[in-house]
């Protein structure tokens, strides 16, 4: 079994095709058929289910992606480990952050850090708590930096609190709700205004849900649900769409005028922003270096920010 054959199973089922795939690696296609048939012939299993509308993963083949996936993190942080011992400030850390981290938080750390090690390089993706958990387990990624509930369970991970929070309604500024004052979850909850949703969690109830759960609510059931951020943030703007948006947004320096949060007479449920990694012990110095930065980035007065 070969690194290169690894590393080829997870191209053509992340592609979906052995074309694509092969366009991807740079490989002629008849030389990534070959690389995973003999793959096949080591382990004496099929990997792939292979159709004319492209392949899909056998439940061996699943398997093996899962640990390969794992040994390809591990080179990449024994890559960082070995940079950062030869001095060069060079190495890769990989992230993925909630779109109001990834607007704020985040890009605040990454311009810090890069100050200091201009040779870094970052790769950056959305996701919402809990869905990026697999990732950050597996060490696909090595932060996930997001909204979770105030007490997060997953033995296998470590939480840091970066920031203490909230979820608040918001609405565009002349929506008719910013004229009764104070409401509560519960008035919310009997309105017939529709709800944006950003990006539903596949794993227990979502933010949404659970934010009106918390509050002994029925979550309300006309709602809109968005995968982009910037989709969500709009209809809400054109619109009388209700949406729940972290506390913290609006006490950036360039907030964003076009929304605003309801006031509330009664205590929203904690939706803290953590830093989620396995264990510290397994932090390359690099890492470890970027997690100090972000610590220091949200410690950082607002007014200082950008």
């Amino acid at each position: 079994m070969k690194l290169s054959q690894l590393r080829h199973l997870i191209a053509v089922v992340e592609a979906g095709t052995i074309r694509q795939a092969a366009k991807n690696v740079h490989l002629s296609q008849s030389s990534l058929t070959k690389s995973i048939q003999l793959l096949e012939e080591t382990l004496g299993v099929e990997l792939l289910h292979r159709a004319s509308h492209g392949v899909t993963p056998t439940a061996a083949g699943e398997a093996l992606i899962a640990r390969a996936r794992s040994i390809e993190s591990e080179l990449r942080q024994a890559r960082n480990d070995i940079e950062d011992i030869r001095g060069a400030g060079m190495g890769e850390i990989r992230v993925s952050a909630s779109p109001t981290v990834a607007m704020s938080l985040l890009p605040r750390a990454i311009l810090d850090f890069k100050r200091e090690r201009p040779k870094v390089s970052f790769h950056v993706e959305e996701g919402v708590y809990p869905d990026v958990l697999p990732a950050v387990r597996l060490g696909e990624r090595d932060f996930a930096i997001c909204l979770v509930p105030e007490r997060p369970k997953d033995e296998d991970l470590h939480f840091e609190w970066l920031l203490r929070d909230h979820l608040v309604p918001a609405v565009r500024p002349a929506h008719p709700l910013l004229r009764r004052g104070r409401l509560t979850l519960a008035d919310l909850a009997k309105l017939s205004y529709e709800w944006v949703i950003y990006r539903r969690g596949r794993g227990g109830r979502d933010v949404f849900e659970q934010t009106f759960v918390a509050a002994g609510q029925t979550p309300p059931q006309g709602t809109i649900e968005c995968t982009s951020f910037a989709c969500a943030l709009a209809l809400v703007e054109q619109s009388d769409c209700v949406t729940l948006v972290p506390a913290q947004i609006f006490a950036e320096r360039r907030t964003r005028a076009s929304i605003v949060p309801l006031a509330m007479d009664s205590a929203m449920p904690p939706w803290n922003v953590a830093v989620i990694s396995r264990e510290k012990h397994r932090l390359s110095p690099l890492c470890a270096g970027f997690l100090r930065q972000l610590h220091r980035s949200a410690a950082r007065p607002r007014s200082e920010a950008g």
